[in-house]
């Protein structure tokens, strides 16, 4: 397929979906009638009853932060006990359990959202941990971050009448958004061509063995249900992969028509969010937000395919342009899943991921992504103000100094959680047991994109198992979990903060919609990251 053709197909395609699933989750965010809101209401009332909550009960910040993070942690004891155990459990396969920091690790990363992996999947993991941990965990922790960005977004339309449930929503999220798209996509991807079973392997005759009549030179090829993960794995910008090497592997994208759908999977969501918010917000402030995260993300095509990568290290599948647009679109959704080695991409390509990761807004992870696009719409009206002498509003709200200084710290937490740990990777030798003990710009680079793909809750590396020691586990799941956490308490304490605000019709400093917002809010976006990030990158990439 023509590259521009391909790149038509799933712009266009991706915003048609997302035009559909965006009024549908304004509609959850607002609790209006959906579609089949009868049948849907009694699915959902009833897990309430199973799990004992009030539904009607209205949550602080405070309160719904701890709410999730509560739940995420009880989910992270729950898999490290999976994962330590394994071995005693049912379908074991003989697989021995992870050793704790490994268990840790895991954990915390697929909780984050993040599907950093020191393990290799289809060789270490059961089938029972792969579904019962591993698959689990990718509908609890997109849900949350969604769940997230609803009680952010009711923040702007609602006073003093709290956030939302935090267990109504992710309820409501798993039961009527994630899991019954998830079923419909692991059933397209099989017949595309993905397994699902739950045989962990299959006996094949090789060329060898054929020309020979030598059935000693059989080959085993581990499987499993690798649909089902692969589905949730990219409909919630997970990007933790069944086998080692992760999309590449014809088991989980098989052809070109897989790519493009996997694609579709991951951007759905992402882009869904912006068009709620225009549906709540008013469409000018929404498009707004959706046209400077396709602006940003096409910065990052146009970068990532300015020079052909490869060829070694690419799947001949999908050549040079569909790998750097596969893994565009993983890395700027926060997913991860990569269909090529990151060794085999151009220098241009791997400077295209690290500015996705750095902004983490372009579009971003489900929720977060969205909710951080916002948080530099407050720090555009912030600079806009100063520049105009004006205190910044936004719709009809004055964006305090408490604001400001949480959205700065906000933006400032994600480079301390990088250049921090990655110094002491570097000073300790740690780094250089695994880059060798010269550390080149591409030593330096692996590094450096470990801990920002952990702290940017990403999940792609270059390290893969070879990571698996106590230092990499505990030092990654470390960051991951502050850069979660941290943000999102913040951010909900901005929720808080907006929740109680008055709202006066006053002139904006600058309206947040039109050509001249778009045009200030992206300059704004890419000159505070370059400014912050470009030092990162001198010594990696631009040196390679």
């Amino acid at each position: 397929m023509d590259t521009t053709v391909q790149l038509g197909v799933l712009i266009v395609g991706t915003i048609g979906l997302a035009t559909i699933f965006g009024t549908y989750l304004a509609r959850m965010i607002t609790f209006e009638m959906r579609p089949l809101e009868k049948t849907l209401a009694r699915v959902e009332s009833g897990f309430y009853k199973v799990i004992g909550i009030n539904a009607t009960r209205q949550m602080g910040w405070k309160e719904y932060f701890f709410a999730l993070f509560l739940t995420n942690m009880v989910v992270v004891v729950f898999v490290i006990l999976v994962l330590t155990f394994q071995n005693y459990l049912p379908l074991s396969e003989g697989k021995d359990g992870f050793s704790f920091d490994l268990a840790f690790n895991t954990a915390v990363s697929f909780i984050t959202d993040t599907n950093l992996q020191h393990y290799a999947g289809d060789q270490q993991l059961s089938v029972t941990s792969h579904m019962v941990a591993i698959t689990f965990t990718m509908f609890i922790a997109p849900a949350s971050g969604i769940a997230a960005a609803f009680a952010f977004i009711r923040s702007f339309i609602r006073k003093n009448y709290g956030l939302g449930n935090f267990y109504v929503d992710l309820t409501r999220i798993i039961v009527t958004l994630l899991l019954p798209v998830a079923i419909v996509s692991a059933l397209v991807l099989m017949v595309i061509g993905v397994p699902q079973t739950l045989q962990t392997s299959v006996e094949t005759n090789t060329l060898e063995s054929i020309i020979n009549n030598n059935s000693s030179n059989s080959q085993t090829i581990n499987i499993g249900p690798v649909a089902s993960l692969e589905s949730i794995k990219l409909l919630g910008t997970n990007g933790g992969g069944f086998f080692v090497s992760n999309s590449g592997h014809p088991f989980e994208n098989p052809t070109g028509i897989s790519n493009m759908y996997e694609m579709f999977l991951m951007l759905i969501i992402p882009l869904s969010l912006p068009i709620a918010y225009a549906r709540l917000m008013g469409k000018g402030r929404g498009l707004a937000i959706l046209v400077a995260m396709l602006i940003g993300f096409g910065t990052m095509v146009a970068i990532s395919t300015s020079t052909l990568s490869g060829p070694l290290l690419l799947e001949t599948r999908f050549g040079s342009f569909g790998s750097a647009l596969f893994d565009t679109v993983s890395l700027g959704s926060n997913t991860g899943a990569v269909n090529s080695a990151l060794a085999g991409m151009s220098p241009e390509a791997i400077t295209s991921f690290f500015l996705g990761m750095f902004v983490q807004a372009i579009p971003g992870a489900v929720g977060t992504g969205m909710m951080t696009m916002i948080i530099f719409v407050l720090l555009t009206l912030f600079i806009v103000g100063l520049m105009v002498g004006k205190t910044p509003e936004f719709m009809s709200m004055k964006i305090g100094p408490k604001d400001i200084k949480l959205a700065v710290y906000i933006f400032l937490l994600h480079p301390a959680l990088i250049l921090v740990p990655t110094v002491i990777a570097l000073g300790t030798g740690n780094a250089q047991a695994i880059v060798g003990d010269q550390v080149t710009p591409m030593g330096y680079t692996q590094t450096l994109y470990e801990y920002t793909s952990s702290a940017a809750n990403n999940g792609s590396d270059y390290f893969g198992p070879s990571a698996d020691t106590p230092f990499w586990n505990y030092s990654t799941g470390i960051v991951m979990f502050l850069g979660r956490y941290l943000p999102l308490a913040l951010l909900l304490a901005i929720a808080g903060s907006f929740t109680m605000k008055d709202r006066k019709e006053v002139i904006e400093p600058i309206k947040t919609q039109g050509p001249l917002f778009i045009t200030i809010l992206v300059t704004v976006t890419f000159l505070l990251t370059a400014l912050t990030f470009f030092p990162f990158i001198i010594l990696g990439p631009f040196s390679i």
